[in-house]
């Protein structure tokens, strides 16, 4: 009997992200205009993950009498439920505006509800998602609590 050297294959049919990090644009959700975002997987099990996620935007404002441009800050918690590489994602989080305009609200909550593209291994990460913002600052422009529908749609890269 000869003793070859040989190495041997085998296919990974995970549903886990190798890919645990990402970084992207997000265009609407949860900033007015866009924001750059980092995210991470904090724990995954099978077919459900959960990330973390906080970015900086900008909120651009073109009408004569707001108050022009200023940070914004968003940070969220989500959840996934999904095969390799497509994911429901749903998510729960808080955006400031770093502005001291008392007409303009500050404090924002919203909802996230959409899907998420990912490659397990790093590359390409597109999302889209159903972002309504809830304010309890109460202004002249939103007296009372404010419920605001938006959409937003990310294009990125995962990374490990």
């Amino acid at each position: 009997m000869f003793l070859l050297p040989c190495r041997l294959y085998a296919q990974e049919f995970t549903q886990n992200f190798r890919a645990l990090s990402a970084i992207y644009v997000e265009v609407g959700g949860n900033s007015d205009v866009y924001s750059i975002n980092y995210d991470r997987v904090i724990y995954q099990r099978e077919k459900f993950k959960t990330a973390v996620r906080v970015g900086l935007g900008t909120n651009l404002f073109f009408l004569e009498d707001d108050a022009g441009v200023y940070p914004v800050v968003p940070l969220e918690v989500m959840a996934m439920v999904g095969n390799r590489r497509k994911h429901f994602e749903g998510g729960l989080g808080y955006t400031r505006r770093l502005t001291d305009d008392p007409d303009l609200m500050q404090s924002m909550y919203f909802a996230r509800l959409g899907f998420r593209y990912q490659v397990p291994r790093g590359g390409l990460l597109v999302r889209v998602a159903f972002t309504p913002f809830i304010s309890p600052d109460p202004n002249s422009r939103t007296p009372g609590v404010g419920l605001i529908p938006r959409f937003g749609l990310s294009v990125g890269k995962s990374f490990r």
